[in-house]
């Protein structure tokens, strides 16, 4: 397996996952809405609604990573939310069949859980009740049970990472988490869980390259919280009191739990909030 597609590679995981990937030696090829930047070699701009469209760009492929979708639905209508989402899904999919790719690999969402607060118990894991509270959400949903009924037709392999708050690896990325590890209240939707795009490039790619059959849902996310508050100091104080933090749970432990992704798959989060902030401060 060489040749990966990635969708959405010019969005803030796209480009760490084809960083990656092509560190380790792949011929990738960048798909996006976006124009070219003049700096991404390899690249084509597609409308994945297009259907025709993304069963050419997938022809002669070896694997698809899929994360060619806005990132939330606050900015669009609904229609267009779903056509974004689900339509574009859909098509990856569909072409995938059309072409011979049996390896994929997408970004569903922790919105597919809906309110966090709502769950019964934690931590949050892929057994956890779903309950999307918006089409973004139940355009994730949809998605995870086609990507169960390609596989149970064909003998393609789908794995959906249920994404936490994505920390992009660039200035901006690391504003953004300097914001919302600044406080307490900033996080509570999430459980104050987060991962770095390198992690979820690296995810990826152990996908990819491993021997897992079928559809799989992981959620992804780092080992601890975004805060040197205690996690049940957070949860009493934002919104779960009524949730028990299990008794063996570490102090700073995140309740967004990726147990099933290091279980199954070569993978563990390597990059840790305060790592990330000290070396952007030493970067100045």
């Amino acid at each position: 397996m060489k040749r990966i597609i990635v969708t959405g590679s010019q969005g803030g995981a796209g480009r760490s996952i084809v960083q990656v990937l092509r560190g380790a030696g792949y011929t990738v090829i960048g798909v996006d809405l976006l124009p070219w930047d003049g700096q991404e070699q390899d690249y084509v701009q597609l409308d994945l609604r297009d259907g025709a469209g993304v069963n050419d760009i997938l022809s002669g492929a070896d694997g698809v990573i899929h994360f060619g979708s806005p990132p939330s639905d606050a900015f669009c209508s609904p229609t267009e939310a779903f056509h974004m989402l689900a339509v574009a899904g859909f098509n990856v999919f569909q072409a995938a069949r059309n072409v011979g790719v049996q390896r994929i690999v997408w970004a569903s969402s922790i919105r597919v859980y809906g309110d966090l607060a709502a769950q019964s118990t934690l931590p949050v894991t892929e057994n956890s009740p779903l309950a999307p509270s918006s089409i973004y959400g139940a355009s994730k949903v949809l998605l995870e049970n086609l990507a169960r009924d390609f596989c149970r037709w064909t003998d393609m392999s789908i794995a959906g990472f249920r994404l936490s708050r994505i920390i992009y690896d660039t200035p901006g990325g690391r504003e953004k988490l300097k914001r919302v590890s600044s406080a307490d209240s900033i996080g509570a939707d999430c459980l104050w869980s987060y991962v770095d795009a390198r992690d979820v490039a690296t995810a990826c790619q152990a996908w990819l390259e491993s021997d897992l059959q079928g559809a799989e849902e992981f959620n992804l996310g780092a080992d601890n919280v975004h805060r040197d508050t205690p996690t049940r100091q957070l949860l009493a104080k934002h919104g779960y009191g009524h949730l028990e933090c299990p008794a063996q749970w570490g102090e700073n432990e995140t309740l967004f739990s990726s147990g099933k992704l290091r279980a199954m798959l070569p993978w563990q989060a390597k990059y840790d909030w305060k790592q990330i902030l000290a070396q952007a401060e030493e970067k100045g």
